[in-house]
């Protein structure tokens, strides 16, 4: 229910004309810039001031339909100040934006969804992306004006709140008002997360030395921040501290920012601890990883998957330093929201921050072979989740299996679920290396044959780009067909490469011609191994589903897959799938063969680019539910993972800012 506000006593405010932008309309959006810096005068609202923002291109202004370039009035704090050079640049001053956008465009953005409207809400939720991405925030404050009408946009992780529009030519105190209020807020109250602070002259110095080796792209200036972690973990008899002393770490870059607006938002950074003082910090303190997001309060957290895990002794996951729910920073969309237009229903995210011991390097970094097996093998070990904890980790993946210097670590739990538990029968997964059960149907029971499955789909795929082999030629079908073939009618389903090539020996079976043969034996036996593994448990299952049928009166012949052994229990499956990981790494493997990748970007007329983007761009056209919103995260079901995009930008070293 919408909160109701009381009537308070008539505030006092700045004495400007309500008719200040009655009149004739503005000849050109510059000319709307100069009317609003008089609007604001000197003295009008004490402690903000506008400046002008040069215009620049929308995030995807490369690509065929890119946003275009508006300008846009920032709002700053008057005693702001920046040291371009100095560290502080990159982080941005913004308290907050107007937009101004011209009379060609859709009038009714937030009521109409025509193209035009939608293109309208993806420029503003391209900007609030862009200052979300240099900035840490709680939510955003935007005034959208469309001459002659205003409306106030507040942003946060589950939505955007947007007023009813006004004609601001006829009575602009709704804009008085709005900007005298915003100048009495504080930094916390106009968005910016008190739980982070640009670090100063001595702690930018100390985390450029021990944190270089996972330092941002040159190309996006990053300042490293300080964060404050909360630890709510229970004492002994349940019982929590009270106020504990928040833990304080020095970050410098994500691994990766949100591309949307919305959502979890999940960022994570190697991150150095200081909680007694940069001075303080013993010069050989270990390097651990922080990961912070916006989770779903109807979900549990990750948080307490990994303490679970740990307390139950499981292999090869992360081990919690510290963590929990920042205090006060929960959205607040839902709570004032008096309508909404979409299907979806708003979430409440709270923002969680925790602390992990492990760093690790991608998976596609590995120096030989068989280190990369050999962490997909550690990953394995995790599933003793199951065993120990009845969970699944329902998301296995190349992206979620790290490199250690002993081996591998199963990465993002955050999707996982009690085998038994309401999330059991939602689909989640990403894509590439989902299951051909998954894929192929709506509506099954994450099983835990289902995580098994995909770490052969794991090996083959980091084989395939990384690794030397005899279908190099045909890597761009064999990729498309196998990892991200999908097809839409209202929900996106796939798996018929990845069933063709278990059951009929297609496209790298015994029925490709040739077979897929690695240049590495032990690598090529596990993959074949692996998939005969396979087709034997669908020929079971077959037959099982045939033993169900009433015989059939137009033949006598035996029936085949009738007589065959009933499937093999989930116990079973995995159980198999261990020894051939443990045969294959017993066998003589290269040490040489580091990961070098088979496809190569060549900026004139190379096909891998080409088609790449052709998919990157036919794959953000394939609904996908944020079943989060339905208090159960579906699937990562991005229909294709960008893969061969992904691929290259790892392999020229960029990574995303």
């Amino acid at each position: 229910m919408a909160k109701k506000f009381t009537k308070k006593k008539r505030e006092k405010l700045p004495r400007i004309d309500k008719k200040f932008f009655a009149g004739n309309k503005p000849a050109s959006a510059e000319v709307m810039t100069q009317m609003f810096m008089e609007f604001f005068g000197r003295y009008n609202f004490p402690g903000i001031k506008l400046v002008e923002s040069p215009a620049r291109p929308g995030p995807d202004h490369d690509s065929e339909h890119g946003l275009k370039v508006r300008p846009v009035i920032n709002v700053h704090e008057e005693s702001s100040t920046m040291e371009v050079d100095g560290h502080l640049a990159g982080v941005g001053i913004d308290d907050t934006m107007i937009e101004l956008f011209n009379d060609d465009e859709d009038d009714a953005p937030f009521e109409d969804d025509s193209y035009e409207a939608k293109r309208t809400r993806d420029q503003l939720a391209a900007y609030v992306v862009d200052l979300c991405a240099r900035q840490h925030r709680t939510h955003l404050f935007i005034v959208y004006i469309y001459y002659p009408y205003a409306r106030f946009i507040r942003f946060d992780r589950s939505g955007a709140l947007v007023s009813e529009r006004f004609d601001f030519t006829d009575d602009c105190t709704p804009l008085i008002r709005f900007f005298s209020r915003f100048s009495k807020m504080t930094q916390a109250g106009r968005g910016y997360n008190p739980t982070v602070q640009v670090a100063d002259e001595l702690e930018t110095k100390v985390a450029h030395e021990r944190l270089s080796e996972w330092a941002p792209n040159p190309r996006y200036e990053r300042p490293v921040f300080k964060m404050e972690v909360h630890d709510d973990r229970e004492q002994a008899g349940g019982k929590r501290p009270n106020k504990p002393r928040p833990r304080k770490f020095l970050v410098w870059g994500s691994f990766a920012d949100p591309d949307l607006p919305l959502g979890r938002a999940t960022r994570g950074y190697p991150a150095l601890e200081v909680t007694d003082g940069v001075e303080n910090a013993p010069k050989d303190a270990p390097i651990m990883f922080l990961k912070e997001q916006w989770r779903s309060t109807a979900l549990r957290q990750e948080i307490d998957i990994l303490r679970d895990l740990n307390d139950k002794g499981v292999e090869h996951v992360p081990t919690l330093i510290c963590g929990g729910v920042l205090p006060g920073q929960v959205t607040q969309t839902g709570l004032y929201a008096t309508g909404r237009s979409g299907e979806k229903e708003i979430a409440e995210r709270a923002h969680v921050r925790f602390v992990v011991l492990e760093v690790g390097r991608p998976l596609e970094r590995f120096s030989s072979s068989k280190e990369m097996f050999k962490a997909v093998y550690d990953a394995f070990q995790g599933i003793q989740a199951f065993e120990k904890c009845n969970l699944l980790h329902r998301d296995v993946s190349g992206g979620n299996i790290l490199l250690l210097s002993n081996g591998g670590l199963l990465i993002d739990w955050d999707m996982a679920a009690k085998a038994d538990g309401e999330e059991h029968g939602t689909t989640s997964g990403t894509w590439d290396f989902m299951s051909i059960d998954l894929l192929g149907s709506t509506g099954l029971p994450h099983k835990v044959s289902d995580d098994l499955e995909s770490f052969l789909w794991v090996v083959l795929y980091y084989g395939l780009l990384y690794l030397p082999h005899n279908k190099v030629d045909e890597l761009e079908k064999i990729i498309h067909v196998i990892f991200e073939e999908y097809t839409n009618y209202g929900e996106a389903k796939g798996g018929q490469g990845k069933c063709l090539a278990v059951t009929a020996g297609r496209h790298i079976g015994f029925n490709a011609c040739p077979p897929l043969e690695f240049a590495n034996e032990p690598l090529t036996r596990f993959v074949h191994t692996i998939l005969r593994l396979l087709m034997d448990y669908s020929q079971r299952e077959a037959g099982a589903r045939r033993r169900l049928k009433p015989p059939s009166i137009l033949s006598d012949r035996p029936d085949y897959l009738s007589s065959l052994p009933p499937p093999p229990t989930q116990k079973q499956r995995q159980d198999d799938m261990e020894l051939i990981f443990k045969l294959a790494l017993d066998l003589p493997w290269p040490t040489d063969d580091k990961s070098r990748l088979n496809i190569v970007k060549n900026p004139e007329d190379d096909q891998a680019g080409i088609e790449s983007k052709k998919r990157k761009n036919t794959t953000q056209n394939v609904p996908v539910e944020d079943t989060e919103d339905r208090q159960a995260k579906k699937a990562k079901r991005s229909a294709g993972d960008k893969t061969l995009t992904k691929a290259l930008n790892a392999a020229d070293g960029s990574r995303d800012p």
